[in-house]
């Protein structure tokens, strides 16, 4: 895809800031998650730890029976789950039979004032835990006793539920996006349809199949296809008005340049011969000038985003069939050798005017055949027309195609055919090669674009 498509650009823009939301969103909710676990799980031990201290007698020699609290997990060696009491002023400790023998360091666990506080310990193990400890005060005969009361739960059970829901979280998040990814394609597929349409309606224009784009696009649209119709028409104004300025320039001029011919034909009568002679030589080379813009002026100017399609075989046998009516032709032997189907990206009327061209040189030179070979080459259609005719030099073949320049004098014509025929493929993309033809005459080899 191209780096500069703004269809990339909008999938591109999209899909970042997709994957940024929801990474910070994963991020945001794996912290609430996080937090809301924690504060669970200290809810859940201070509640504990509220059941235990209700179970403490200070005076009773053991203030602590060992199954104070009913979880069964407390009984069950390195379970996760314990507890421990603890007095202040000895070292006298009741612990749960999940803790055996190992005892709790709390000592830098208490908060300043005995107040409860929530931390993490050193369990059994190295087993790193989440930890409630309260320090409890009660009155008794022999006087105030204080115990440390402690609530501990394995911290790795807490961060195996984070570590589960990360990766539901990001599963989920990723499924998600992709979704989210598959719904902005969707909607740039969509919103972007119009301008796929627009430029086939372009291309319909220029393929001829229509004059203006249609007014059935969406409200954001359409002002730019009123732009490219207001264009379109001004274009087409302008060609039409340069063609007609030119045919009628062109048309003023015949006037003069016939009135010209008969002033220097009426000049060489009263005997002044040699300025006759000249100005009818002035008067043709104007005259041939004048038709050669006239010709020009109704070629199809184009480029290579025009889509035409004229087909050769037509156009050569129409040609053709013309030419051998005429007084040269129908003295010829036209050997026509065609591919079936070659249809070349040209305006038809320019093919006419090439092939035309062509031939009806290759019928004025050529003394007895003329031979017209025509193949597909790739993505060009290939055809060459070549005559038994006198030939020319390789010097005279390279000024072939130059305006005014004629090879025998004699013979008549304007020497503007073949600079018209280079100027047809010229416009068309194609190219044209002049070289010595096996028969002995010339050989014009010209490529142009299938369709």
């Amino acid at each position: 895809m191209n780096p500069r498509s703004l269809r990339l650009r909008l999938l591109g823009g999209a899909a970042l800031w997709i994957i940024l939301a929801l990474l910070i969103a994963g991020f945001a909710i794996g912290w609430m998650f996080t937090g809301n676990v924690e504060r669970s799980m200290r809810d859940g031990l201070s509640a504990s730890l509220n059941r235990l201290v209700a179970q403490i007698d200070p005076v009773a020699e053991e203030p602590v029976p060992g199954d104070a609290l009913p979880d069964p997990r407390y009984a069950i060696p390195l379970s996760g789950m314990y507890w421990q009491v603890e007095t202040a002023a000895t070292d006298d400790s009741w612990r749960s039979r999940s803790l055996g023998d190992h005892v709790l360091d709390t000592g830098a666990a208490v908060a300043p004032g005995g107040a409860e506080r929530f931390g993490t310990l050193a369990g059994p193990g190295a087993q790193p835990l989440s930890a409630m400890v309260r320090e409890v005060s009660f009155s008794s005969d022999a006087g105030p006793r204080v115990f440390r009361v402690t609530l501990a739960e394995d911290r790795a059970l807490l961060d195996e539920s984070i570590r589960r829901f990360g990766g539901d979280l990001m599963l989920a998040l990723a499924v998600l996006g992709l979704a989210l990814i598959l719904a902005a394609w969707l909607q740039v597929q969509l919103g972007l349809k119009p301008l796929e349409h627009l430029r086939e309606g372009i291309g319909a224009v220029r393929r001829g199949e229509a004059q203006k784009l249609p007014p059935r696009y969406p409200a954001e649209v359409l002002p730019l296809v009123g732009e490219v119709n207001e264009l379109l028409s001004q274009q087409q104004k302008s060609m039409e008005f340069a063609r007609a300025r030119a045919a009628d320039l062109a048309h003023g001029l015949k006037t003069p340049l016939s009135v010209l011919r008969n002033l220097a034909a009426h000049m060489q009568t009263k005997g002044d011969a040699e300025a006759g002679e000249q100005v009818d030589q002035i008067v043709g080379e104007m005259d041939d000038r004048v038709e050669y813009q006239l010709r020009l002026s109704r070629l199809r100017m184009r480029t290579r985003a025009h889509q035409l399609s004229a087909s050769l075989n037509e156009t050569v046998d129409r040609t053709i069939a013309v030419l051998s009516r005429t007084q040269e032709g129908e003295e010829l032997d036209w050997q026509v050798d065609l591919a079936p189907g070659l249809m070349v990206d040209i305006d038809r009327h320019d093919l006419m005017e090439l092939v035309g061209v062509i031939l009806e040189n290759a019928a004025k030179w050529g003394k007895s055949q003329v031979r017209v070979v025509g193949r597909a080459d790739g993505g060009f259609a290939e055809i060459t027309i070549s005559d038994d005719g006198p030939g020319l030099t390789e010097e005279q073949i390279a000024r072939l195609g130059v305006r005014g320049q004629r090879h025998d004098e004699s013979r008549r014509g304007s020497g503007l055919g073949l600079a018209i025929a280079l100027e047809v493929v010229a416009l068309n993309a194609g190219t044209v090669h002049f070289a010595r033809a096996a028969e002995g005459g010339l050989a014009a080899t010209v490529r142009l674009p299938l369709a």
